[in-house]
């Protein structure tokens, strides 16, 4: 009989294939095991050896973290290009991208490749790689062609990496850092950029051109001081710069100085055109927002190409305060149609010709508006008398895309950051994927989001796919049963409250602001200590109940000193109840919507705007019967004459 020539019998053969399977099955680590082995990998790749590198990456198999840790030894070995390129291919569109890509461009760089640098690298993706490609350039192409572009980098109003000192240096000995550059980069430093650099600025303009440098300095920290005589000398036509940004901050908190000081200038031959149209479109808006008489003056001055939407809404603003409908028509028919068109002055156009008379022409424009699911969709509704429409459109993505998607490596990798407790690291993964992937990848991330409960960032990659009509997931029912219950103790509408969170937090228990308003309903620490009667520790404030309990009751104290006029108590809780007050028409009533329309402070503006219209969806998805703009639509706030 025949036997096989290792000397194991058929039945021993079979068993010891057997054992072998058994071995490799029982030899497979666990998911704890690669865990472990990534955390020390993480440590150790640094260091080791390149023997040992391989081994330890052999031994994370196919653990989802791994690229992490192969990302770490090919930064050690960034010549070996072939394996660098491969690594690039197969994780081309992910987070692991671009660290590999950046950190092999500066090896590329470092060593003289210019082509293969060149090759791979778009310009204006970073500040540090723009300034290697165009030294790179330098060797195989004219300066003259690279020098406006090196210029371009300059010219920021912000401090630049060292790495570009060496083209800095070719560049300003070729005679291109004129006095006209240092200057342009001077103004953008000091008009919105970084001061601190203009000290160092200073010293780059000639020595009779210094005393200008000192002047933004003082300018900046005091812009009353154009009001002098003799501050400005006039020697150069440059001090009008000086000038224009004195008068633009001057005229929000001194109007009256700072319109004799633009008398003395109005007619001076060295301030430009352009300079005297961008103090006009200043002191336009901001007379307008003071309700100042001479707003008019500055309006006029504004040619339509240079109105954005900033100025529309002040000049449309002060035309509503005057009830002037025939200008505020022939200001609308001046407007390209790309401005027409959008939510705020559609709406403004019906309401435009009802107060003219136009009522089926008002009616037509209100109804097309009314499909939107807006302030003003949810304003014209009411002003017709329609059911408000929601216009719900889950995100259109298939059941097979979304199974895909929650199979995809981008998942994996999340699911593992956070069992070895690095949430941050996993919501990174997905922010990226909100950003830079496919459309249905965005939507399916957005969807990831919603069903883990992260609804903030769901929330959030709607925004950035553009996609607006999924009501449920944009607006979800979070903290439902806690707003409802301290609502409701608190006598307020639970879908008010509701909408306040969306608006405030996105539903973040753990947000904070810039200037120290805590939670899910952002409750600043004195008005806990006003609404308790006691201190309130900080932390405390990020338990959802104890937040939701403070800021209902915060609603219900404004509601009473608001004299139950919900808007009114929905600007204090984002103003203050001080100075919303101060905002009330005096001697006169006016409509609501015009009144809105008018807040002074845009953020509350928009803030208003934003809160009932959530507060209009939340009162759908809870199933309340009323219609939250009817009694808003008719509404007249003021005192009576």
């Amino acid at each position: 009989m025949w036997q096989p020539k290792f000397g194991i019998s058929g039945t021993g053969f079979f068993m010891s294939l057997l054992l072998v399977f058994s071995s490799s099955t029982l030899a497979a680590p666990s998911d704890q095991v690669l865990r472990e082995r990534f955390l020390k990998a993480e440590k150790n790749i640094q260091k080791a050896s390149p023997e040992q590198a391989q081994k330890i990456l052999r031994d994370l198999h196919h653990y989802p973290l791994k690229p992490y840790v192969e990302l770490e030894y090919l930064s050690r070995a960034l010549g070996k290009t072939a394996e660098v390129k491969d690594f690039l291919k197969r994780h081309q569109g992910t987070p692991l991208e671009w660290p590999m890509k950046k950190r092999w461009l500066i090896y590329l760089a470092s060593v003289g490749l210019s082509q293969p640098f060149l090759q791979n690298y778009q310009m204006g993706t970073d500040t540090v790689l723009d300034c290697y490609a165009l030294q790179l350039r330098l060797l195989n192409e004219p300066a003259k062609t690279i020098w406006p572009e090196v210029t371009k980098l300059w010219t920021v109003g912000k401090s630049l990496p060292k790495e570009c000192d060496n083209l800095f240096s070719r560049w300003q000995k070729a005679g291109q850092r004129t006095p006209e550059v240092v200057w342009a980069r001077l103004t953008k430093a000091a008009d919105g950029g970084d001061e601190r650099i203009i000290p160092y600025l200073r010293t780059l303009l000639p020595k009779n051109l210094q005393y200008l440098g000192d002047k933004w300095k003082q300018v900046i920290e005091n812009p009353g001081l154009v009001q002098r005589q003799n501050f400005l000398p006039l020697k150069h036509r440059w001090e009008r710069e000086i000038l224009t940004y004195a008068l633009k901050k001057m005229v929000w908190k001194q109007p009256e100085q700072a319109l004799r000081v633009w008398q003395r200038f109005e007619t001076d031959p060295q301030f430009t055109k352009a300079q005297r149209t961008d103090v006009a479109r200043q002191f336009a808006i901001a007379l307008a927002s003071k309700n100042d008489a001479r707003a008019t003056k500055f309006i006029a001055m504004v040619p339509v190409a240079l109105k954005d939407d900033l100025f529309i809404q002040w000049q449309l603003a002060w035309l509503l305060r005057q009830k002037q409908w025939q200008q505020i028509q022939q200001m609308l028919a001046e407007l390209p149609a790309e401005s027409r068109n959008k939510d705020n002055l559609r709406y403004w156009q019906a309401r435009v010709l009802q107060e003219l008379g136009q009522q089926e022409q008002a009616k037509q424009q209100l109804a097309s508006l009314a499909e939107e699911r807006s302030y003003y969709g949810f304003m014209a509704a009411a002003k017709l008398g329609l059911k408000p429409s929601l216009a719900h459109k889950p995100v259109p993505i298939t059941a097979e895309q979304y199974q895909a998607f929650k199979k995809s490596a981008a998942i994996a990798r999340m699911y593992e950051w956070q069992a070895i407790g690095r949430p941050n690291a996993a919501k990174r993964e997905l922010t990226f994927l909100q950003k830079y992937g496919t459309e249905p990848e965005k939507l399916s991330a957005a969807k990831y989001a919603y069903d883990k409960g992260w609804y903030d960032r769901a929330i959030f990659a709607l925004a950035d796919a553009g996609y607006w009509d999924d009501v449920e997931m944009r607006f979800p029912m979070v903290f439902n049963q806690e707003i409802q219950k301290h609502a409701k103790a608190a006598q307020v509408d639970p879908a008010w409250a509701m909408a306040i969170t969306r608006r405030e937090s996105t539903f973040i228990p753990t947000a904070k602001s810039p200037v120290g308003a805590h939670g899910l309903m952002q409750i600043m620490p004195q008005t806990a200590k006003h609404i308790s009667g006691r201190r309130v520790a900080v932390q405390t404030l990020y338990n959802p109940n104890v937040n939701i309990d403070m800021g209902t009751d915060y609603l219900n104290y404004l509601m009473r000193q608001n004299n139950n006029n919900l808007v009114f108590a929905t600007a204090s809780y984002n103003a203050g109840y001080s100075r919303v007050k101060t905002w009330l028409p005096k001697g006169q009533q006016m409509p609501l919507d015009i009144w809105i329309e008018t807040i002074p402070f845009k953020e509350t503006r928009e803030y208003v705007k934003a809160v009932l219209a959530y507060y209009q969806i939340y009162n759908i998805r809870m199933n309340q019967n009323h219609d939250v703009f009817v009694p808003l639509s008719t509404m007249q706030v003021g005192e009576s004459s």
